[in-house]
């Protein structure tokens, strides 16, 4: 358990701070209204990465016949074909975003991300298979490798061009480099041709995750959207150097718990009076944790990004505190989501991400009202407290969950709203 922790967290951890410093860099050469042009692809390929997955790597780790070959080849079919048919879709709307966004030289690249997205689906993902005995050390590997090119591509472009064309092709470069070591490092043959009998169990278990991906888009990369759209480049640019580390951190830890934790969480048998002590265990750590978090932020949070990004990016500890909540409420969301896949119920994935997704709408209307910046992650903070609520009633029947972790957790979350609401308040 500890040295798969440590792998892991090396790998993970690795890849946040190169996609920290890489916003780091950007902010510092591009300054701040082309930093903020930069922010929109960046939220794009970050959530189009969400459809390249579709949940067909865990599917693997976790089936308990997910190693079998002809599962394997219909789940590289599932992503081939799910990831392809997501690059069309976000070359179609590539100039309507750019309109709305406020930003027609977007459109070119906002449709090219769509090829980023195509060939991330042809990853050969038997390197995943180590992960059935709980060792991680080829997906670090690969990580470890697509994020150092990414920052360092992005870096030179950025310095040769002064512009927002550095993130795509750093992106592209990602893309390229984990699909080569994904067949360097693969444990099997690669084949992408389904086998009719077992397409129907792969597709049970990742078509809600597709579906749940799609709703993430705007859940996830929503807040970044509607500042975009309502608001200056610069302020969203301010808005992203102040979002910046607290996502960080809750990225890092959604993908620690879930590589962590699935295969150990998973329902196999065992004893359920053990299942559910580990299970609160784990609870009760998430919930403190997060709420360190969030007292570490309102304490170094401004200071750090002051630093990190210039002093055209001081001012900020209002919002980083705002942001901040949004992402403790999502580390508990991680916790809970990873307890979920690991019994088997994803069927109300798109519907814990659908009342999530409520908090677009909700920013768009706290803008309109001439609300502040603050009161965008406000809208996402209420957003995640409905989905945290969604998920605690899909895992009910489970009857692993003890009722004192529901009302410590709402409690301090409506501690948090109601700060972050008085902040917003011009």
């Amino acid at each position: 358990m500890i040295k798969s922790l440590f792998i892991v967290g090396f790998g993970s951890a690795f890849g946040m701070a190169t996609t920290f410093l890489r916003g780091v860099i950007l902010a510092r050469i591009l300054g701040p209204s082309e930093y903020g042009l930069a922010v929109i692809l960046v939220a794009i390929t970050g959530a189009l990465d969400l459809f390249a997955d579709a949940g067909i790597d865990r599917f693997i780790v976790q089936h308990r016949y997910g190693a079998r070959s002809d599962l394997m080849r219909t789940s590289h079919a599932f992503r081939v074909w799910g990831s392809t048919i997501v690059g069309i879709g976000i070359v179609a709307l590539a100039y309507p975003l750019s309109l709305i966004f406020k930003a027609p030289e977007l459109a070119l690249p906002i449709a090219l991300t769509g090829g980023v997205v195509a060939l991330r689906g042809l990853i050969n993902m038997s390197y995943k298979l180590q992960q059935r005995e709980h060792r991680f050390e080829r997906e670090t590997y690969i990580d470890t490798a697509r994020f150092s090119v990414e920052v360092v591509v992005t870096t030179v472009v950025a310095l040769m061009t002064h512009s927002f064309w550095a993130v795509l092709v750093g992106a592209y470069a990602n893309a390229v480099v984990q699909v080569a070591m994904s067949h360097l490092l693969a444990s099997g043959p690669y084949s992408f041709r389904p086998r009719a009998r077992v397409v129907g169990l792969v597709a049970r278990f990742s078509t809600p995750i597709y579906i749940n991906a799609a709703i993430l888009f705007a859940a996830s990369q929503g807040d970044r959207m509607v500042v975009a759209a309502m608001f200056s480049k610069r302020q969203l640019a301010l808005y992203a150097a102040a979002s910046a580390i607290g996502q960080g951190i809750s990225a890092l830890a959604s993908r620690m718990t879930m590589s962590i934790l699935l295969p150990r969480l998973a329902a196999r048998g065992g004893d359920i009076v053990e299942r559910r002590r580990r299970t609160n265990q784990l609870g009760a750590l998430m919930i403190a944790g997060s709420l360190l978090f969030l007292l570490g932020m309102g304490v170094l949070g401004a200071p750090v990004v002051r630093i990190l990004f210039g002093p055209e990016y001081g001012g900020l500890r209002n919002l980083i505190i705002a942001c901040s909540i949004k992402e403790m409420i999502q580390l508990e969301q991680n916790w809970l989501t990873t307890v979920l896949m690991a019994n088997g119920r994803t069927t109300l994935f798109p519907v814990i991400t659908g009342v999530r997704a409520f908090a677009f709408p909700a920013a768009i209307i706290f803008a309109s009202m001439g609300l502040s910046i603050l009161s965008i992650p406000l809208a996402f903070a209420l957003g995640a407290t409905l989905s945290l609520g969604m998920s605690y009633y899909a895992a009910r029947p489970l009857h692993l969950i003890d009722r004192r972790l529901l009302i410590g957790s709402f409690a301090r979350v409506v501690i948090a709203i109601v700060a972050v609401a008085l902040l917003a308040h011009p």
